[in-house]
């Protein structure tokens, strides 16, 4: 039997809230390091080949269309034959820019004969004309090699092409910073005893320092600024429910709990939105 002359201690009438980070902060951090990784990986994708590779493609489809012209030239000329296109179409090679090394696939041969298609192209381009006989030919060749049938209007230039490693170099560092938030967040907490709030920085605010309480956007955003006084300096720090505990009832609402028990031990002033409505109504009972 318990000795009915000993106290028992007095217990506070709600135990002390903890608030750790959410599963919303966790998602959406994930989020945004998901978008940034596939904007890196895109640019980097563009950069190191897929320009090069439609730069590539814009050049020997201009070869094609060069060829068409002198085909049609030659073939107004007397003696023309398959033969003579033959000699002439094997002994061409593509024509590539000054500058196609920084351009161009790292693995092209910038001595590129003219393709087999052209060079055995001398009846189909005869039937169509040399023209439109090359620009089948093209679509043929550019099936066969899986490329675009209608290449892009202009080449990536070079600056372009370095455009694409400094944006992945961007969402490179967007990665690391979101990688820093989410870790530090994600190892931090806000909570609260009978004598003081901890902010999610380890900060200690004493319920005696603290001046003022801005709960105007509360309800609509979950977010909450205590001011307070330190050392003679007035400061504030933030309760962010949607970071921190979360408003879900079937979790017991652990943000509202936290600012509920803050609110009870809190004596200063309040700051908080006033209805417009019931404003306007007190001052016409008043008149």
């Amino acid at each position: 039997m318990s000795d009915p002359s000993v106290t028992k201690p007095a217990q506070s009438p709600s135990s002390p809230p903890v608030c750790k980070p959410t599963k919303w902060f966790l998602w959406r951090a994930i989020a945004m390091l998901v978008m940034f990784s596939v904007f890196a990986i895109l640019f980097l994708q563009d950069g190191i080949w897929g320009y090069r590779d439609k730069n590539l493609q814009f050049f020997v489809h201009e070869n094609f269309k060069k060829a068409g012209i002198e085909f049609q030239q030659m073939h107004d000329e007397t003696g023309f034959s398959e033969e003579k296109w033959q000699a002439h179409a094997s002994a061409q090679t593509c024509q590539f820019p000054e500058n196609a090394e920084a351009i161009m696939p790292k693995d092209a041969d910038l001595a590129m004969p003219w393709p087999d298609s052209l060079v055995n192209g001398y009846a189909l381009m005869s039937e169509k004309g040399g023209q439109n006989g090359a620009s089948d030919l093209w679509k043929e060749y550019a099936g066969a090699n899986k490329w675009d049938i209608e290449p892009a209007e202009h080449p990536m230039e070079a600056h372009k092409i370095r455009e694409q490693f400094i944006a992945a170099g961007v969402a490179g560092v967007l990665i690391a910073i979101t990688l820093f938030f989410l870790f530090r967040t994600m190892s931090r907490s806000i909570k609260a005893d009978d004598e003081a709030l901890y902010t999610q920085d380890g900060k200690r605010i004493a319920y005696s320092d603290m001046v003022r309480i801005d709960k105007r956007k509360w309800d609509t955003k979950g977010l909450a600024l205590v001011y307070y006084n330190d050392g003679g300096e007035e400061k504030k720090a933030k309760i962010d429910g949607m970071v921190y505990g979360q408003f879900k009832e079937e979790d017991g609402a652990p943000a509202e709990k936290l600012f509920s028990y803050v609110m009870e031990r809190f004596k200063g002033e309040v700051i908080e939105y006033v209805d417009e409505q019931e404003a306007a109504s007190e001052e016409s009972d008043g008149k």
